[in-house]
């Protein structure tokens, strides 16, 4: 959990560090940041390094994440739809690698040494770090979209937190983190409990098989980012999932658990793709990294809320009713309008 409080919390150091060096830097930066950290995680000789290594893991994660969406509005500003559901493929079929990989090939690479599998895993993000510095898009003025380059205000592109919509499509972000979250996180303790901890790989591994699916899916439908019904739906289909997922048992169960999977997969990929939709230069980097903060604590406080009251009860199953009330509540922040409207 403490990658994901680094992605909240690094999303406002994220924004500044955009505006101020630029987007490619921004990017590079991030990305050797990520690596180094990943490798450092494997060296340090503590617990306390350890964490701060992963914190510094989670910044770099974060100033990528916060600066891909204004990357897509500056280097495919013909394609933003399917600009951004390509790269957000990419980063669905790289969690689904690390998780689906790491056991058959990275660890048997490392001679079953963990430390070195995680430097192993830092070699292809050094790889995109360069690629990315190497590369010429079409539109390579990263300071064209950034005003007073020379001189940049943190005011361009800090969020303000009185900012409605901010904290509108950050609760709505919120909800489908949230949502993906609390299956992967909770799944084990509660088919412990029911007895039926013998499917729990399987089920782990389909379920962390869906994002990419998802993402797959949405190549085909790129016109479905900035409008309301696709993020309503998905976001009903999450909460129809993870009903089922507390109430049923077996394969019931296990089958409403992965329509949380997709459904929370898909509201999330057009939820990230809708700033670089939605606005202009600095204003996707501002409201993205706003939903970035809002979202992402969210889905960390949550769940906490939903295990501290299982650890009082004594039933493990009551750690899923905090997030699927949110998940209800959420749905009142999808607005009026079909279409999002401009932000600035």
């Amino acid at each position: 959990m403490l990658p994901i409080v680094a992605v909240a919390f690094g999303a406002i150091p994220a924004a500044w560090i955009i505006t101020k060096f630029g987007l490619r830097v921004a990017i590079v930066g991030g990305l050797i940041c990520a690596g180094a950290a990943s490798v450092g995680r494997g060296q340090v000789p503590s617990a306390e390094l350890l964490f701060f290594a992963s914190v510094i893991m989670g910044l770099g994660i974060a100033v990528c994440q916060t600066a891909l969406p204004l990357a897509t509005r500056t280097w495919t500003p013909t394609h933003l739809a399917l600009g951004s559901t390509v790269y957000l493929n990419g980063m669905m079929a790289g969690e689904l690698s690390a998780a689906g990989l790491t056991r058959p090939i990275i660890l048997p690479l490392a001679n079953f040494d963990w430390r070195i599998a995680l430097i192993l895993w830092a070699v292809p993000i050094l790889i995109v770090a360069i690629l990315v510095l190497l590369s010429r898009p079409a539109n390579t003025d990263d300071s064209s979209n950034l005003p007073d380059r020379q001189n940049p205000s943190p005011v361009t592109s800090i969020p303000s937190l009185r900012d409605r919509r901010v904290w509108q499509y950050g609760i709505l972000l919120g909800s489908s983190v949230l949502a993906f979250f609390i299956i992967n996180a909770y799944s084990g303790s509660v088919l412990n409990a029911r007895g039926e901890s013998e499917a729990l790989s399987a089920l782990l591994l389909a379920y962390n098989t869906t994002p990419l699916l998802a993402s797959l899916c949405l190549l085909l439908v790129p016109h479905w980012i900035g409008k309301r019904a696709p993020i309503a739906i998905s976001g009903i289909a999450a909460v129809i999932g993870l009903s089922g997922f507390i109430i049923f048992d077996s394969w019931l169960s296990w089958m409403s658990a992965l329509l949380v999977g997709y459904a929370a997969t898909v509201k999330t990929i057009l939820l990230i793709s809708l700033p670089p939709k939605i606005a202009n230069g600095t204003a996707v980097t501002r409201l993205s990294a706003g939903m970035t903060l809002i979202g992402f604590s969210l889905a960390f406080i949550i769940p906490l809320i939903g295990g501290w009251i299982a650890d009082k009860t004594g039933t493990v199953v009551i750690a899923l009713y905090p997030a699927l009330a949110f998940l209800i509540i959420g749905l009142s922040a999808l607005g009026r309008h079909s279409e999002y409207p401009h932000y600035k």
